[in-house]
C-alpha cells in the first residue's frame, strides 16, 4: 500500500474541485455525480473552460433511452478553440506545447502559437484539396510534432480523424480506411527504427490500391521517400507549409464526430468507435485533469501511438490543462539504452508520466544499476493503464520509478469511453494493482449474469449504469452491432466486457476480459484479424487465436491451428505463419507459439469456441460444455500445453 504525500493531496486539483463542489470526500462527489449527471457534467464543462460557438439548450437528452443519449443539444463548438485559441488569447502563445525528442536524440520544440499555426495550415491544405467537414481523413504517421497538428488540423476543419497504428501492415490499413470512407491521408515517408528508415508512405501506397475513396495523400518526407502517384501524393512542406496559418475553426454540432478510433472485438471486422468534439474534452478533463492531477505546469510523457486511444487522449489532456507534452519517437526500451523512457524523463524533467505493466516487466529483466544516475525527482504522478499489474511489477515501479515519492495511479476504461471507468487518485491510499475508486460520472457496478448486483468481493461483469460524456454514441455505420455489443446483455446498461470485483474496502480489481478480445501489451485486437492472416496463406484451414500468460508481455498470442490437407506442420511452417501475422496485422501481435490439431471446438452453428480452446490449453475450468458440438477436440488441445511445458 502507498499513501500519497499530504502536500500532493492538499495542492491537488481534485481537492480544490471537491471544495468548490461542496463535497466532503471523493466518494461523496462520485455519488452526487451519478445521481445528478446534469449538474456534474455542467461543472466539468465549466471547469475545463470548454468553448461553445452556440450555447446548448439542453445538456442531456435521454428521451430515447441511455443507448441513444444526446449531449449539448443545439450547441456548436470546435475543440481546437478550447485547446489552442483560448490559450493564445490568455497569453500562453509562447509557452512550449510540445517538446520532442527523436530516436537519435535530436530535439524540436513547438510553442502553443507554433502548434496553432501548423494546425490551421493542415486544415487549410485539406480544404484546398476539397476535403469537407464530416469527411474522414486518415493519419498514418510516427510520433513527431506534425502528427499532433494532423489530428488537430482535421478537427479544425470539422472533418473526422481516423488515426492508424504506425505499425499497421497494408491489409489492416485497407480495412479501416474503407470502413471509414476516408478521402485523404496524412503520412510520413518513413520513421527511423534503430537508425534505419522504416518506409511508411510506400506501405500506405500499397494499401491505397484497394481504397478508391482516397484522393489526397500529404506526406512529410524526412528521408527522401519516393512519390507513388504525383496526382494524389503531395509534399507536406509544399502544401501544408504554404497554407494559411490563420485558418479559422469550423463550428460543428457538439455531438458531431471528431474521430473514429478502431478497436477490435471478438467477431467481425474492427469496430469504428466514434468520438465527439465535446465528449473527448469533458472526459479527458474529468479523468486526467481531476483524477490524474494533470496541471498547467506539468511536463507530461506517455510513450504511445496515435493509432491507440492513448495517443489522442494524451495530447488533448495536455492541451486542456495548458501543460507541455514531452513527445518521444521510437521505443521506450532499446539495445544499449534499456531504460530509454526513464532516461528521457530525467533529461526532459518530466513531472507527469505514463507507463505500462508490460514495459515495467521488461525493465525488471535488466540490471537496475543505470537507474541510480537518473534524476527522477521532478516526477509527481506515474499513471498506468492497458492491462492488469502483477504485484512484483507494481512494487518495482514504486521503488525504481516513483522512488516512493511520485504517486502511482492506475486507471482502466477503454477506447469506447475515451478514458476511465475505474481510477486511482492522489486522495486515496493506493494498493498494488488495484483501483481506488470508480471514475466520476460513470455509475460503475459489478453485476451477476442475472443482472443483480454482486456482493463486495464477488466477481462479476463491469458495467456503466450512467452514460458519461465521452462514451461513444456509435460504431460507425453499424447501429445494430453497437446495440448488440454493448447494450444487449443488460438492457439499458453498458456492459464493458471485463471481469471485476470490488472489495469491501472499496478497492476494485480487473481480472481479465469477459469476451475473447486479446489485450497484448495494452493493445487490443480481435482474434479474427490474426486468424484471417493465418488462413489466408492457404496452409491453414482453421485457427483460434488466444491470449496466454507471458513473463514479459503479461499476455502473448498463442494460435491453435488446423493444417490444410497435404501441409506438413513443421518448424518452417510455424515460422512462416508467425511472420505472416507480423506482416499482415502488426509485429506486436506476432504469435509466441503456433500449435496444430486435427480440429477445433465448434458450436452447432460452427463458430469456433475460443473460450474452450483457451481453457483447455491453459488447464483452466472450461465452464459449460453443452454447446460444444465436437467435444472430442478438447483433449488434444489440453495435451499441447503439457508437451510445451
Amino acid at each position: 500500500m502507498f499513501q500519497p504525500d499530504s502536500d500532493i493531496q492538499r495542492s491537488s486539483t481534485l481537492a480544490a474541485f471537491l471544495k468548490d463542489c461542496g463535497a466532503d470526500s471523493y466518494e461523496d462527489l462520485a455519488q452526487r455525480a451519478n445521481a445528478e449527471p446534469d449538474w456534474f457534467w455542467d461543472r466539468v464543462i465549466n471547469f475545463a473552460g470548454i468553448r461553445f460557438s452556440r450555447p446548448y439548450t439542453q445538456l442531456r437528452d435521454m428521451s430515447d433511452g441511455p443507448e441513444s443519449i444526446r449531449w449539448a443539444v443545439g450547441g456548436t463548438l470546435n475543440l481546437t478553440e478550447t485547446c489552442l485559441d483560448a490559450h493564445i488569447e490568455n497569453g500562453l502563445g509562447d509557452k512550449i506545447a510540445i517538446d520532442w525528442v527523436g530516436e537519435d536524440g535530436s530535439q524540436r520544440s513547438w510553442t502553443y502559437s507554433d502548434l496553432a499555426a501548423e494546425t490551421a495550415r493542415v486544415a487549410s491544405a485539406l480544404a484546398q484539396r476539397g476535403v469537407k467537414p464530416g469527411q474522414a481523413v486518415g493519419i498514418y504517421m510516427p510520433m513527431i510534432p506534425e502528427i499532433e497538428a494532423a489530428l488537430l488540423g482535421i478537427a479544425r476543419l470539422g472533418a473526422v480523424a481516423v488515426p492508424l497504428f504506425s505499425g499497421f501492415a497494408p491489409p489492416a490499413i485497407v480495412s479501416r480506411l474503407n470502413d471509414s470512407g476516408a478521402v485523404a491521408v496524412l503520412t510520413a515517408d518513413a520513421t527511423p527504427r534503430r537508425g534505419t528508415p522504416v518506409w511508411m508512405e510506400a506501405k500506405l501506397a500499397e494499401a491505397l490500391q484497394d481504397v478508391p475513396s482516397v484522393h489526397t495523400v500529404i506526406s512529410l518526407r524526412r528521408f527522401g521517400g519516393e512519390v507513388a502517384d504525383p496526382a494524389r501524393d503531395l509534399d507536406w512542406q509544399q502544401s501544408i507549409g504554404k497554407a494559411d496559418p490563420t485558418y479559422p475553426a469550423h463550428p460543428v454540432d457538439a455531438d458531431a464526430a471528431l474521430m473514429i478510433a478502431y478497436t477490435s472485438g471478438t467477431t467481425g471486422r474492427p469496430k469504428g468507435v466514434v468520438h465527439t468534439h465535446l465528449g473527448v474534452q469533458a472526459k479527458a478533463a474529468s479523468d486526467f485533469l481531476l483524477g490524474l492531477d494533470m496541471k498547467h505546469d506539468d511536463r507530461h510523457l506517455w510513450m504511445t501511438d496515435m493509432g491507440w486511444v492513448m495517443g489522442p487522449l494524451t495530447l488533448l489532456s495536455v492541451l486542456l490543462s495548458g501543460a507541455t507534452l514531452v513527445l518521444a519517437e521510437g521505443a521506450p526500451s532499446m539495445p544499449g539504452d534499456p531504460f530509454r523512457l526513464l532516461r528521457i524523463a530525467a533529461e526532459m524533467k518530466v513531472t507527469h508520466m505514463g507507463v505500462a505493466p508490460t514495459l515495467v516487466r521488461q525493465f525488471m529483466t535488466q540490471d537496475p544499476a543505470p537507474l541510480s544516475s537518473y534524476d527522477l525527482s521532478p516526477l509527481r504522478i506515474v499513471a498506468s493503464t492497458g492491462e492488469p499489474w502483477t504485484d512484483d511489477a507494481w512494487m518495482w515501479q514504486l521503488d525504481h520509478i516513483c522512488r516512493r515519492r511520485a504517486v502511482p495511479l492506475n486507471i482502466s476504461g477503454g477506447t469506447e469511453l475515451f478514458g476511465a471507468i475505474l481510477t486511482s487518485t492522489v486522495l486515496h491510499e493506493v494498493r498494488p494493482g488495484g483501483f481506488s475508486a470508480q471514475a466520476l460520472g460513470v455509475g460503475a457496478k459489478v453485476l451477476r449474469q442475472d443482472g443483480s448486483e454482486a456482493a463486495p468481493g464477488e466477481v462479476g461483469e463491469l458495467v456503466v449504469t450512467q452514460p458519461p460524456l465521452g462514451l461513444t454514441p456509435a460504431i460507425r455505420g453499424d447501429r445494430e452491432r453497437y446495440l448488440e455489443t454493448y447494450w444487449s446483455t443488460y438492457p439499458g446498461i453498458w456492459r464493458h466486457g471485463d471481469w471485476v470485483r470490488c472489495d469491501p474496502d472499496g478497492t476494485w480489481y480487473i481480472l481479465g476480459r469477459s469476451d475473447d478480445t486479446l489485450n497484448i501489451a495494452g493493445k487490443r485486437i480481435g482474434p479474427p484479424e490474426i486468424e484471417g492472416a493465418l488462413t489466408e496463406t492457404g496452409e491453414v484451414v482453421d485457427a483460434a487465436a488466444i491470449a496466454a500468460p507471458d513473463d514479459i508481455k503479461g499476455v502473448a498470442v498463442v494460435c491453435v491451428c488446423v493444417a490444410a490437407p497435404g501441409v506438413v506442420p513443421d518448424a518452417d511452417l510455424v515460422e512462416r505463419l508467425k511472420n505472416r501475422v507480423g506482416e499482415v496485422v502488426s509485429k506486436p501481435f506476432r504469435p509466441r507459439e503456433i500449435h496444430f490439431v486435427e480440429a477445433l471446438p465448434k458450436t452447432r452453428s460452427m463458430k469456433t469456441m475460443r473460450r474452450i480452446v483457451r481453457a483447455a490449453f491453459l488447464d483452466e475450468d472450461p465452464g459449460d460444455l453443452a454447446s460444444v458440438s465436437n467435444p472430442e477436440t478438447i483433449q488434444p488441445i489440453a495435451l499441447l500445453r503439457k508437451e510445451t511445458s
